[in-house]
């Protein structure tokens, strides 16, 4: 079943909640612990970029990402907002060096980022299979529009391990996965004979996104006639983000 909730403001959120409290009714549990957001706090992800090239695949050497969320603000429409620095390095050995700087805005129904000025809703609460919302709803995307709905939650509650070459598996015992959905755009979301695009983002309860990956194939080189060849890539890519620590700075 489809189910489709409104986006609010912050500030319209926070209103509507406080407006429907009584002292005797406990708050309601929205389920935005999928996606704590604190000052203070950081998470460190493992990258890997695998790539192909006329059928060839590659691995490209392993590198971290660290999100600090280093303070607040109010950006430009007066809500509050949360600075986020990310920061690269290449090994556990290496210093870490200051990548880029992006922002969160964070309500009791919504996470959004907003990155290079361009903001996409990165989670919303609360999580239920099936719930489909517009990743895209504040912006226009080339391969969107703002009334398309392009992302959809899966495996609510659903236990999830990750594993990095070399490291200890971790268990998360409640996740909710997020993927793009071809429900209005298949520009967003392809599984076809000939092309592959798809995003997920894993959040674990308590701790946030714990996995992050990106994936584009296409099958054949597209000589006039060509059929592609099942299991095999022509080109593409594969780009994941798997959560390796996390704490306070």
């Amino acid at each position: 079943m489809r189910l489709r909730y409104p986006l609010l403001s912050a500030a319209g959120a926070l209103l509507a909640l406080a407006g429907c409290r009584t002292q005797d009714a406990p708050a309601p549990d929205y389920g935005n612990d999928y996606y704590p957001v604190a000052v203070g706090t950081y998470r460190a992800y493992q990258v890997v970029d695998t790539t192909w090239n006329n059928y060839v695949r590659s691995v490209g050497t392993p590198y971290q990402l660290r999100e600090a969320i280093t303070g607040t603000y109010a950006d430009a429409a007066g809500q509050p907002a949360y600075r986020v620095e990310r920061a690269r390095r290449a090994t556990t050995a290496d210093a870490w060096v200051a990548d880029s700087v992006f922002a969160l805005n964070v309500s009791p129904n919504a996470v959004v980022l907003n990155r290079g000025n361009r903001r996409t809703v990165e989670a919303v609460f609360p999580a239920r299979t099936g719930r489909i919302w517009n990743f895209n709803a504040f912006n226009n995307n080339s391969a969107d529009t703002v009334n398309a709905d392009t992302r959809s939650y899966r495996r609510v509650g659903a236990p999830y391990t990750t594993a990095v070459l070399g490291g200890p598996a971790r268990a998360y015992p409640t996740t909710v996965t997020a993927v793009d959905t071809a429900l209005n755009n298949t520009n967003v979301y392809e599984d076809n004979l000939y092309y592959l695009r798809t995003y997920q983002q894993v959040l674990a309860q308590g701790v946030g996104p714990v996995l992050r990956r990106r994936r584009r194939f296409i099958y054949t080189g597209g000589t006039s006639g060509a059929l592609p060849v099942p299991g095999q890539v022509f080109s593409g890519y594969i780009h994941r983000e798997t959560l390796i620590d996390a704490g306070t700075l």
